[in-house]
């Protein structure tokens, strides 16, 4: 596609952030703005692809992130309107403008926005919006209040609901660096809570929080999944054999003997 005139962009930017306190005015302007850039970005057969991918209008990265930093903008000047408008931009149910809710919503630093996203879990079925949700949404939340941040995810890994884990998972994976984790047991505890199997997305997550794990703590991580083989959870070889290159070989050894004492159990072998 042709280069982004910053010039033009910004100008429009401004002029759609100063519907900010009008819903209604502001996801017209919002999209008018997005639409004009999936035009430009459009090429011949992407309607099939878009199709594949799901409710995107497949505007450029950047386009998205100064919208956003613009209504983040707003949002932190007029702290009172980040609801409306979260809500406005999250049910045009697109790619784009669920991620520009979640920019929005980073000026928040109460649980209010952890009870926000749990009522539209099942939304964020696109693995794009479901990393905003958790990397931008929460984002103050998280620095103002990380304990209460990890309270609410051991209540979301313990859910029936795969949508519930998917968000526990990805958040547990943002918080791994806070201090309020520094002893990591507390991450396997919370994974101890999780329902098995985990499904769709929530396996994905889940993968991707022991890769995280494993790169900190290689020892911890592969007794974790050692207890999972013993437990025979459904799933774990697989599991297992995404996550053997993040560990030493002494790990991978343990890791694979024990998984071929569960096959003679089992009678596989």
């Amino acid at each position: 596609m042709p280069a982004v005139d910053l010039a033009r962009l910004t100008r429009e930017v401004d002029r759609l952030t100063e519907a900010f306190g009008v819903p209604g005015d502001l996801l017209r302007a919002t999209l008018d703005v997005l639409e004009f850039y999936a035009e430009r970005a459009r090429r011949p057969m992407a309607s099939a692809a878009t199709l594949e991918r799901g409710r995107s209008l497949d505007v450029p990265a950047p386009v998205v992130r100064a919208i956003g930093a613009g209504l983040q903008k707003q949002a932190r000047l007029h702290p009172e309107g980040s609801l409306p408008a979260a809500d406005v931009l999250w049910e045009a149910r697109t790619r784009e403008t669920q991620v520009l809710a979640c920019w929005v919503l980073a000026v928040r630093t109460d649980a209010e926005v952890a009870d926000w996203l749990e009522r539209r879990a099942a939304d964020m079925e696109d693995p794009g919006v479901l990393r905003a949700a958790v990397d931008r949404a929460m984002q103050g939340w998280r620095q103002a209040e990380a304990k209460a941040y990890i309270d609410q995810i051991d209540r979301w890994l313990g859910s029936p609901h795969s949508a519930l884990q998917a968000l526990g998972l990805r958040a547990l994976e943002s918080a791994l660096d806070l201090p309020e984790l520094e002893d990591l047991q507390r991450a396997y505890r919370g994974l101890s809570l999780l329902p098995r199997p985990v499904r769709g997305e929530a396996r994905h997550a889940l993968a991707a929080v022991l890769a995280g794990l494993a790169q900190r703590s290689p020892a911890e991580t592969t007794r974790f999944l050692i207890e999972e083989i013993e437990r025979d959870v459904p799933g774990i070889d697989r599991l297992v054999r995404s996550l053997a290159a993040a560990l030493p070989p002494p790990q991978r050894e343990r890791l694979a003997a024990a998984l071929a004492a569960r096959a003679a159990d089992n009678g596989d072998v």
